[in-house]
């Protein structure tokens, strides 16, 4: 008989009850959290932008790093070769074999100067810089101009007798 009127307590909800939220209450919360996504979505609309052609910026900075370091390292001229029309770049040692690998731009970011197609992103002579043991450059500081889909650019320059990196 006990066994019999447990389960009509069960089967009729008049037992002992687990604190739990209703309905409204979750329905309640989900609003608030969809206000405050709302509100919050237009400040970090702007988060990303930009992002990639910073990022283009610091690699290609990093390989120029890197191939100063080496001509310093080992006594020899390492260059870094930049290929506009394939978006390219990469380090070639003093007899002309790849260093590493060739690296790609993005493909929302070109070789290009923002707002005129005519001038050559690239200043360096043989679309190349080549650092010399003394970590100074041959030939002329030059600069890379990249651009990407958005408007913004960045320009890289190396100053020839000292190797100095520059981002503007």
């Amino acid at each position: 008989m006990l066994k019999a009127m447990g389960m009509i307590r069960m089967i009729s909800g008049t037992g002992d009850r687990k604190p739990s939220f209703t309905l409204v209450e979750m329905l309640v919360v989900l609003a608030i959290i969809g206000m405050l996504l709302a509100i919050s979505l237009p400040f970090t609309s702007g988060f990303g932008k930009g992002l990639r052609i910073k990022t283009a910026s610091r690699a290609i900075v990093g390989l120029l790093h890197v191939a100063r370091s080496n001509a310093i390292t080992f006594r020899r001229n390492y260059s870094v070769v930049f290929d506009a029309e394939k978006g390219q770049y990469w380090i070639e040692e003093a007899a002309g074999q790849i260093y590493e690998k060739k690296y790609f731009l993005p493909s929302s970011i070109q070789f290009k100067v923002q707002g005129n197609e005519d001038v050559d992103p690239i200043t360096f002579e043989n679309d190349r810089v080549t650092f010399n043991p003394s970590g100074a450059i041959e030939g002329k500081s030059g600069s890379v101009t990249f651009s990407d889909k958005q408007g913004e650019s960045r320009i890289i320059s190396v100053v020839g007798t000292t190797g100095r990196i520059t981002i503007d």
